[in-house]
């Protein structure tokens, strides 16, 4: 039992003092201070005094679709009080399309931290399968990302889908709810996924609208001023009776003014759609290099990009210099044939910065993450402001031993950072709570919340000190204030330290 603790239930209404009784994985009574028996309970006591009780954390869109095989323990994740991670974002998943593995992997990477793993598993099946046996510190849910479907269809042809391809691209979507995914989602930066027109989209939205699913959505563009046609295009082919759509860590890019228009036009599509969002209470965002050059030339992939910037130096530095940042505000977060590069800014570099960041996608086969300075903290605190956006992470699964690419502090703290920030600027405790928990987990069809009846998922902490350590220099450093988290009713984090206890199951749609 946790006795004693502030309960904020996670329906965003003031927290009560009381007691939460947990039996096996479920919660069997939450029980007001006053009306508590005088007798007790017959159980192991937890003393929550001066703390809140909150359902666990859902991380509504994170990358650990591969991470989390290699750290099952899931230390970013559960030191700050996720219980809950949906992988699958921003278009690209492990399956389907590893009919090719390795070519699939290489475009993953493009997202996603890849470790050395085999991939053992056929189709989305497979992939869910593997999640299933791992033994998992965390729960898990998954979408299915259409560039990775789209990758089974056409591998990383820019051309559109002809008539026979959008059928196989159904096909795959259909397989993959069958298997039990929650969602699908889009990533119109990357390719292929970048390459899909209307057609294809609203084919997209209509076979995750069928299943009662979620289309989760990286934008085509989050600069400031394209914000609001990148939302458009999504807005187009959800019909008022099609899928939930969750626009995927919304931020405004480039330090320009307007991310408050932008709010306010979503606001008007969420009277006709059901529309929502999260974001991350971060300025920097993690990105490929990649991602810096003109649209056409990071379509054609790596390979072409290397071949670029072998053939025209020059040409390639020039384009990185134009994209709109300082050589402060670049840092190196992956370059696995030049480790000395990682944690690196550009004012590191020997002699002109851009032809250094040339040489560093030749020698890394163009596989170059970077942590990029592009938004504005008004725009952070505009988005926290808004009660129809939730906290996610855009993280990762990962522990200490982690040492292949330097990781973004949101990856340990997006969600002690955004509960600290969201209760700086006067959130109350129970809609703070709300917006890390039962918010995001509605929008994928989760049951969540602190009722009798309902997984024991819960986290122990307090409201006065919960807050994230890591950093860009440090970014392994666990929250502080965080007690105790419970996933499926086992302790695996007690007193503040990870008890190495892995109780999580992948949740299903068809399960929920």
């Amino acid at each position: 039992m946790l006795r004693g603790g502030l309960i904020a239930d996670g329906h965003g209404g003031d927290p009560f003092l009381g007691d939460v009784v947990i039996a096996g994985a479920t919660i069997t009574a939450v029980v007001p201070a006053s009306v508590r028996p005088s007798g007790g309970y017959d159980a192991e006591i937890i003393d929550c005094t001066g703390r809140v009780i909150a359902p666990g954390f859902v991380d509504i869109h994170c990358h650990s679709d591969l991470s989390l095989l290699a750290y099952p323990d899931n230390e970013s994740r559960i030191t700050q009080g996720i219980t809950t991670e949906v992988v699958g974002n921003c278009g690209m998943t492990p399956a389907p399309g590893n009919a090719d593995a390795e070519g699939l992997a290489r475009v993953i990477s493009t997202i996603d931290v890849t470790p050395d793993l085999e991939w053992t598993w056929s189709g989305v099946a497979g992939w869910l399968q593997a999640l299933d046996e791992c033994s998992t510190a965390t729960n898990v849910a998954a979408h299915v990302g259409h560039g990775s479907a789209r990758f089974a269809v056409a591998g990383t042809s820019a051309a559109p889908l002809e008539r026979s391809q959008l059928t196989a691209l159904e096909r795959e979507l259909e397989e993959a709810f069958s298997a039990g995914v929650v969602g699908a989602s889009l990533g119109l930066m990357y390719s292929p996924g970048e390459s899909a027109r209307t057609e294809e989209l609203a084919l997209v939205a209509r076979v995750v609208a069928a299943h009662d699913g979620v289309l989760s959505a990286h934008l085509r563009d989050y600069r400031t001023s394209a914000l609001r046609r990148s939302i458009d295009e999504l807005a187009d082919v959800v019909e008022s009776d099609g899928p939930r759509l969750q626009v995927s860590h919304l931020r405004g890019v480039g330090g320009e003014p307007g991310f408050a228009d932008a709010l306010a036009h979503l606001e008007t599509l969420r009277k006709s759609k059901d529309i929502a969002a999260d974001a991350y209470p971060y300025v920097h965002g993690h990105t490929t290099l990649i991602q810096l050059l003109p649209p056409a030339l990071r379509a054609a992939g790596p390979d072409a990009v290397v071949s670029a910037c072998m053939a025209d130096p020059a040409t390639i530095a020039e384009h990185l210099a134009s994209a709109g940042y300082t050589p402060e505000q670049i840092i190196i977060m992956k370059a696995a044939k030049t480790p000395d590069a990682v944690g690196l800014d550009l004012t590191g570099a020997e002699g002109d910065p851009w032809r250094w960041l040339v040489d560093l996608l030749v020698e890394n086969q163009g596989m170059v993450d970077v942590a990029v300075e592009s938004g504005l903290w008004s725009d952070v605190d505009q988005a926290l402001a808004t009660d129809w956006i939730s906290i996610a992470s855009d993280g990762t699964a990962l522990n200490r031993t982690h040492r292949a690419s330097a990781a973004h502090p949101r990856s340990w703290g997006a969600f002690s950072a955004g509960y600290r920030r969201l209760r700086q600027h006067g959130t109350p405790v129970g809609e703070a709570v709300r917006r890390l928990s039962t918010a995001p987990a509605a929008r994928v069809g989760m049951i969540s919340g602190i009722v009798s009846g309902h997984r024991a998922d819960l986290v122990v902490f307090d409201d006065h000190t919960f807050d994230a350590a890591a950093t860009f220099a440090e970014p392994a450093r666990p929250s502080v204030g965080l007690d105790h988290v419970y996933v499926n009713g086992t302790a695996v984090v007690g007193a503040g330290r990870p008890t190495a206890a892995r109780p999580g199951t992948l949740i299903r749609r068809r399960q929920q």
